[in-house]
Formats: C-alpha cells, structure tokens, sequence
C-alpha cells in the first residue's frame, strides 16, 4: 500500500484520512466511522464500556476533563501521542489496540518486544496541538526525547534522511526534526503518517514507551 500522503495529498496534514486495516479478529471494535478520528472515537468508547467505565471515571484516571473524552469519543479532537498513552494505561491496554482500526502495518496477534531504551537527549519538549494542561512534566522530558530517538533510529535503520521522511509523510523537515529531537508532541494523526511511510506499526514505534507486561488476552464484546 502506498503512503498516505500521496494517496490523499490534498489534506492537512492533521485532518488526512488514513487506511484501514484490522487484522485481528479477535477484537470487536465498533464499525467504521467516516473518519479516522471518529473510528479512534468510536474504538476508545468501545473499550471503555467494556470496562463498565462512565467519561467521567475514565477522565480521572487520565486526569483530564471528562468533556475531553466526550469530545475524542464524537472524533473531534486529534489528540497527542502522550495522551493516547496514558488513555491506554487507564484502559491497561496496549495502544495499539486503539489504534486497531488505523495501523495500516498492525499485526496484534504477537506482541510487541521491548527495544532497549535509546538515549533521553534534550529535555524539553513544545507541544503545539491540543494537549490538555494535566498532563505532568516528567512525560513531556522522558516520553517524547524516547519516542524521538526511537523515530530516527527506525529511520535511520530504512536508510532515510529527514527531508525522505518528510516528503513520504507531507510534512516538514523542520517538524521531524522536532520529533527526533524530544521537542514536538505529535498527533496521532501525524504517529499514523510516519508509522505508515516507515512500513511500522504503532506498536513497533511506541514499544519503548510502554512498560513490559506480561501477554494478556483482548477484551472482548
């Protein structure tokens, strides 16, 4: 499958629509939306009824406004990497069981194995698209310099330089750059571009993000 960026270069590169892929049949997400934003949605109320968890309940385990929630379940907010992890660890779920129907390279029957930790490099970190407030600062000078020095290394790895990237993504040199070097809290729009033009899957990307654990199986309907 192509790239997403040039199967619809038209888009912004926040908004663009992204393939569909569910290779898992043992997870029973809602049926597409019209969007991705409102799969993501319609995939995170999902989970969370399963969990008999009302917005508010799952709102405090985040710790973000329960009207959040609302609003990333209806497909209106394209949220930030650090907050779809902590969705995640509130859900105890792996990430990319919520991205199970927009990981164009998902593969959730084998679990994903922990990559040795690359080096933390600079600390601070811009964060430029909806982020709610509460989100606390050890995520931003941990988190994102990780998933920074994990994008290049798998970059570096496919023989790419950051303007490759950046055309096969429609976004900029200058934006990857940022990503690489911890200072850029991407969207889960742009997580999906990158992931998708590198041949990865989520989870492969974001393994060094979350903590080792034990296999367990799918929640299921």
């Amino acid at each position: 499958m192509p790239p997403l960026a040039t199967l619809w270069p038209w888009y912004p590169h926040e908004t663009r629509d992204a393939a569909v892929t569910h290779r898992h049949t043992s997870v029973h997400p809602p049926p597409p939306q019209d969007t991705p934003l409102q799969r993501f949605g319609a995939t995170l109320r999902h989970y969370r009824h399963q969990q008999g968890l009302t917005q508010p309940v799952l709102a405090a385990r985040v710790g973000i406004r329960y009207s959040y929630i609302s609003e990333i379940e209806l497909g209106k907010r394209n949220i930030t990497v650090l907050t779809l992890l902590r969705l995640a660890r509130a859900l105890d779920i792996p990430t990319a069981w919520l991205l199970a129907g927009l990981d164009t390279h998902a593969d959730l029957t084998t679990p994903a194995a922990c990559d040795a930790l690359p080096s933390r490099g600079d600390r601070d970190a811009v964060v430029t698209h909806d982020t709610p407030p509460s989100l606390k600062p050890a995520d931003h000078a941990t988190l994102l310099p990780l998933l920074g020095a994990t994008l290049r290394r798998y970059r570096q790895q496919r023989g790419l330089f950051q303007e490759a990237l950046a055309t096969m993504t429609n976004l900029t040199p200058t934006y990857i750059g940022e990503i690489e070097r911890g200072k850029r809290n991407l969207s889960v729009l742009s997580l999906l571009r990158i992931t998708d033009a590198l041949g990865l899957s989520v989870t492969h990307l974001l393994a060094s993000l979350e903590t080792c654990q034990s296999t367990f199986p799918p929640l299921t309907p």
